[in-house]
């Protein structure tokens, strides 16, 4: 791809593949460990819910803040401080639930300062024209390392149990961070004249006051309020429902990356055909269907089919819906954009994911995703219905 010519660029999509192949060996072995200390969905939803309510309370207070300082060194140093966490969970988080709620919090507050960050400095290390290219590398990487570390961590905590994978996370982290002191300075181009709070609310004002962006946002939350089932529920089907155990979840995983990693590939030539705006809706709306398709089919063979081609969808909504955010927002403002996208986004999957753990125990997991893959669609079918999404001035829609 011609974007990784771009060194500081490059520099950036190493550092992220290096932390994200450990944290995704982490995330199997956290839930599969709260699942099998407590044997009880409820928790594992309750573990996520923290992860989410950290994002949905404070990353627009921490981004307000993040803005107005070197973006290089907050990359750097929320990636160092989150191994020593991380590496505290098999030693103190598996003897004591509330430890481990504590230590997942303080991960997901680095996280919060992590992530809009590193969408936020995108433009500034590739031209306008190479954003989507950039966006699907970055989510790239991410599947990548599902594909080649979500399966064998499923067999890995079979095996020998979860603390491996949590040292191997801290150390992933460590070298991502030494990898981003490489970075040029990230400073903003303008320092805003607003006080702190009005800045928290520039924020969250701009998603709803951008045409573009509030169809777009609105969209993807009215749609990860249900779709998002399966962040807490894919575990419980796999291990309760169909019997394959972690192991069989982790390959469910890696079915998933996999499929991204071939959407990811195949979007350049999507977005050729299709304008991003209206790709986003075409392939959410899919990803509705083929999640209640798991539902219908609670069949191993067709989950990992599912997982597949919702994985691949999963990149045809996201990237779209990455550059839009990008293109409609002034540089200085892109954090807390990302923040407040984050905050409202979570909000949804904290209240999919509470969702899906309480009607799992009454009416089963099947008939929670099909449920919720028929709301995903009809989400993105009524703004297609409706006039779609605006694309940005200067552009053909």
């Amino acid at each position: 791809m011609k974007v990784l010519k771009h060194k500081a660029f490059a520099r950036l999509i190493l550092s992220y593949l290096v932390s994200q192949a450990g944290s995704k060996v982490h995330r199997v072995a956290l839930l599969v460990l709260v699942y099998l200390l407590t044997e009880n969905a409820l928790w594992v939803s309750l573990v996520l819910g923290v992860q989410l309510l950290g994002t949905v309370v404070f990353s627009p207070l921490l981004s307000a803040w993040a803005d107005t300082q070197d973006r290089k060194r907050l990359l750097v140093w929320s990636d160092l401080l989150r191994a020593p966490l991380v590496a505290l969970i098999p030693l103190l988080g598996a003897k004591s639930l509330p430890v481990l709620l504590l230590l997942v919090f303080l991960m997901e507050l680095l996280r919060d300062l992590h992530d809009p960050i590193q969408n936020a400095v995108v433009p500034d290390l590739v031209p306008k024209e190479e954003v989507d290219e950039a966006n699907s590398l970055i989510l790239l990487a991410d599947r990548l390392s599902e594909v080649l570390f979500v399966g064998a961590a499923g067999v890995l905590v079979a095996a020998v149990g979860p603390a491996f994978a949590f040292y191997l996370d801290a150390l992933t982290y460590l070298a991502s961070g030494l990898l981003l002191t490489g970075l040029p300075p990230l400073r903003p181009e303008r320092l805003p004249k607003a006080g702190y709070l009005e800045r928290v609310k520039e924020g969250l004002g701009h998603l709803l006051r951008h045409p573009t962006i509030r169809r777009a946002v609105g969209t993807l939350f009215a749609a990860a309020c249900f779709g998002s089932v399966e962040t807490a529920l894919g575990v419980v089907l796999a291990i309760k429902w169909l019997g394959v155990g972690s192991a069989g979840f982790g390959f469910m995983e890696a079915a998933m990356a996999l499929g991204a990693i071939l959407g990811g590939l195949a979007l350049p030539y999507l977005l050729k055909r299709l304008p991003r705006e209206r790709l986003f809706l075409y392939a959410l709306f899919l990803f509705g269907l083929f999640e209640a398709s798991m539902g219908l089919f609670p069949v191993y063979a067709w989950v990992l089919v599912a997982f597949f081609l919702g994985g691949f969808l999963n990149m045809a909504f996201i990237v779209p819906a990455r550059s839009i955010l990008q293109l409609n927002t002034p540089q200085e403002m892109r954090g807390r954009i990302f923040a407040a996208f984050s905050a409202v986004m979570n909000a949804a999957v904290l209240t999919g994911t509470m969702l899906g753990g309480a009607l799992e125990g009454q009416i089963g997991a099947p008939m929670v995703f099909l449920l919720a893959g028929v709301m995903v669609s009809l989400a993105a079918g009524y703004v297609l219905l409706t006039g779609g999404i605006p694309a940005p001035r200067g552009e053909a829609a």
